[in-house]
């Protein structure tokens, strides 16, 4: 089979590379290095690359000579961080590089499925838990974190109509807090990493809010093979991805500073607006098709240290 992933250098998108790679696929990246590394690409003779942005660049030729039977759309600005600091940006760009990367597939005569990377952002700051597909999707004008949910959403709506018109079937994938090793450990990053480089340094602990809210961790090397059970055995879903299993960020922080070896003493900084307090997906849909059990959490987290180091 032969696979298009845009977002190849980033976290997510390099390990999906390594698992195709490894499954005997043909696989072909697309990035601009925005967030992405170059030595997160593989080294591989069935794997090619091509640097590019999708905001403005010409994607077309590469999916219309590429015969391509899967396309995975990973390409996005994260971080929550960035949510904050340049909201338009995010949703500009995340936005465009969707449409681009849809308005490209027409060109195609090979492309069996398209698989589009959204996100639990878009349940809202306060979702039934554990959190149903079938739950609304909510956007809040007058918060700048909801740029990165608003721009996921209209992928949502893209991904259905562009691949219902073109014939092509979809699967949209609502992924909950995926972390594992390549995560960006700098202030831009996820909280996993940022909390790894704080227990690392000399400087007290600190923790954005009162560390009650909740979250479920999902180990990369799940994720992955989530993906690939999903995109084989089911068509024209909308689909949650993670691990159900809730941890609060402050237990998570605990558990990263006895790995370090650093005393837990937090601080307590003053909470983002509109963090969301609780997010735990409803796996119910997902375990339809796939039955392997989840990696420890404890297991994930010495795996991170151990690649950070």
């Amino acid at each position: 089979m032969n696979i298009l992933v845009t977002g190849a250098a980033g976290f997510l998108g390099s390990h999906l590379c390594d698992h195709f790679l490894s499954q005997g696929h043909t696989v072909t990246g697309i990035d601009n290095f925005f967030r992405g590394k170059r030595e997160n690409l593989p080294v591989h003779s069935r794997f090619y690359f091509h640097e590019l942005d999708l905001t403005s660049g010409d994607v077309s030729d590469i999916i219309r000579s590429g015969d391509f039977d899967w396309v995975l759309h990973y390409a996005a600005i994260n971080g929550t961080k960035y949510f904050y600091d340049i909201p338009t940006k995010v949703f500009d760009d995340n936005y465009k590089m969707t449409l681009n990367v849809l308005e490209a597939c027409r060109g195609s005569n090979t492309i069996k499925k398209f698989g589009y990377a959204s996100s639990s952002e878009v349940y809202g700051s306060c979702p039934v838990i554990p959190t149903p597909e079938s739950e609304s999707v909510i956007l809040n004008v007058f918060e700048h974190r909801d740029s990165y949910a608003a721009a996921k959403a209209f992928g949502d709506f893209m991904t259905k109509l562009y691949c219902e018109e073109m014939g092509i079937e979809y699967l949209t994938f609502r992924i909950f807090n995926a972390y594992g090793p390549r995560m960006d450990n700098t202030e831009y990053g996820q909280v996993v990493p940022e909390f790894f480089r704080k227990a690392k340094s000399p400087e007290p602990f600190q923790l954005i809010g009162d560390g009650k809210q909740t979250r479920s961790f999902c180990y990369v090397d799940d994720h992955v093979r989530m993906i690939d059970s999903a995109m084989k055995k089911m068509s024209n879903e909308v689909v949650n991805i993670g691990n159900d299993e809730l941890i609060t960020i402050l237990d998570l922080a605990s558990r990263v500073c006895q790995i370090v070896g650093k005393e837990f003493s937090p601080q307590f900084l003053p909470p983002r607006s509109y963090d969301t307090q609780q997010r735990q997906p409803d796996l119910s849909l997902l375990r339809t098709h796939y039955k392997q059990e989840s990696t420890n959490l404890n297991t994930g987290l010495k795996k991170v240290y151990n690649a950070l180091k």
